[in-house]
C-alpha cells in the first residue's frame, strides 16, 4: 500500500464506515456523497474516498467535499492505477467502523435512514454478518432501468445461497468489518469480480439478511458496470468465480460448486449458438456435460450439447454462415 496518500481527519472511531471507490467518476460523485451526507444517524461515521488515479477531477471533487466535511470525511489518493480489486480492497482495510457500508462511485442512496436501519439489524444480532436490501437498476441520468430485483425471496440466508448466486448489491450493503483483511491471492485476479467472494467469506463465519425495500439506485453505466458488459461475460465471470471459490469452501459444498458451474457453461453454450459460434458453442456444452458430477443437471446438459453439436453438423453440412474464429 506504499502508493497510497492518505488525507486522513476524523476523531474517534465511527460506528459505521462508508466505503467509497472512484475511477473518473467526477460528474458522478457528488450525487454519491449527498446521498451518504444525507443519512439520519445517531451514531458517527465515516466517509473512506479512495481515487485509483483519475484522469479527470474526481479527486478535485473528493478533496473539495473533504474540506466542507473534514470530521466526516477521508481521501485515499494513487500515484498509479491499481485497478478495481487492489483499490477496492485497500479501500476496505482503511475503514475503521465495527460495520462497512459498500457505495461505488456512481450509484447513490435513497432513503436517508438505510445506515440506522442496517446498523440497528447487525447490532441486534451477532450471528448476521451482512444485510443487504433491493435497489433499483438505473442509467446514470436517473432513468430506472429495472425496478427492485425480485428473483430471491426477503430473509435470511446462508453460505449455500450466496454460492449459488450472488444476490447482494453492492450499494445495497452492511457488513461487519474485518473479513475482507483475509482474502487470498487470487481474489486480485478476478476481473470485476470484487465484490462477489467477500459475500462468501463473510458467510462462511455469519449469515445474510436480505431486506424487502429498495433504499439505494445502482446506476448501469456503459463500459463501466459489470452489468452492463452482457451476459456471456457475466457467465463467463461467474465461472472464474467457481473456480477459485471452491478452494476456499469445506468439501460439502464442491459437489454443489461443480453444479453450478456446470449451469454456467449451458448458458454460455446456448449464447455462442445464437451468435452462430458453433465450435466454441460445442467445447462449452461439452464442459457444462462434464464439469458437474455425472447424473448432476444431466437433463438440461444433456440438452445442451445435443443441441450444440447438432447446430454444429448443420452449420458444417450446409454451410450456412460465416465461419467463427475459435474461442
Amino acid at each position: 500500500m506504499e502508493s497510497l496518500v492518505k488525507t486522513v481527519a476524523p476523531r474517534g472511531v465511527p460506528l459505521v464506515s462508508v466505503s467509497i471507490t472512484a475511477y473518473n467518476r467526477a460528474t458522478l460523485l457528488p450525487r454519491a456523497l449527498e446521498s451518504v451526507l444525507a443519512q439520519r444517524t445517531a451514531f458517527p461515521i465515516e466517509i473512506v474516498i479512495g481515487d485509483d488515479c483519475s484522469e479527470d477531477d474526481t479527486l478535485r471533487v473528493a478533496h473539495a467535499y473533504r474540506e466542507r466535511h473534514p470530521e466526516v470525511i477521508r481521501v485515499l489518493e494513487r500515484g498509479k492505477n491499481a485497478g478495481i480489486q487492489r483499490n477496492t480492497y485497500e479501500n476496505l482495510e482503511q475503514c475503521r467502523g465495527k460495520y462497512i457500508a459498500w457505495l461505488d462511485a456512481d450509484d447513490y442512496w435513497t432513503d436517508p435512514d438505510k445506515l440506522a436501519i442496517q446498523a440497528a439489524i447487525l447490532e441486534s444480532d451477532p450471528s448476521i454478518n451482512v444485510c443487504c436490501h433491493r435497489v433499483r437498476y438505473v442509467t446514470w441520468t436517473g432513468e430506472v432501468v429495472k425496478q427492485a430485483d425480485p428473483t430471491l425471496a426477503a430473509g435470511r440466508y446462508g453460505l449455500e445461497q450466496i454460492v449459488r448466486q450472488n444476490f447482494v448489491r453492492t450499494p445495497s450493503v452492511m457488513f461487519r468489518n474485518g473479513i475482507p483483511r483475509r482474502l487470498p491471492e487470487w481474489y486480485f485476479e478476478l476481473e470485476s469480480l470484487s465484490d462477489w467472494p467477500i459475500w462468501v467469506f463473510l458467510a462462511l463465519s455469519g449469515d445474510l439478511v436480505l431486506l424487502d425495500v429498495p433504499m439505494a439506485d445502482y446506476v448501469v453505466t456503459p463500459g463501466g458496470s459489470f452489468e452492463s458488459k452482457g451476459e456471456e461475460f457475466q457467465r463467463w465471470m461467474d465461472v472464474e468465480f467457481y473456480e477459485r471459490i471452491a478452494t476456499v469452501l469445506p468439501g460439502k459444498f464442491h459437489r454443489m460448486v461443480r453444479a453450478e458451474k456446470g449451469k454456467r457453461y449451458e448458458v454460455i453454450a446456448y449464447l455462442l449458438r445464437k451468435q452462430r459460434a458453433f465450435p466454441a458453442s460445442r467445447r462449452a456444452a461439452l464442459k457444462a456435460f462434464f464439469s458437474p458430477f455425472p447424473m448432476d443437471n444431466l437433463g438440461s446438459k444433456s440438452k445442451a450439447l445435443v443441441a450444440s453439436l447438432v447446430r454444429e453438423a448443420e452449420w458444417r453440412l450446409f454451410n450456412s454462415g460465416p465461419r467463427q474464429e475459435p474461442l
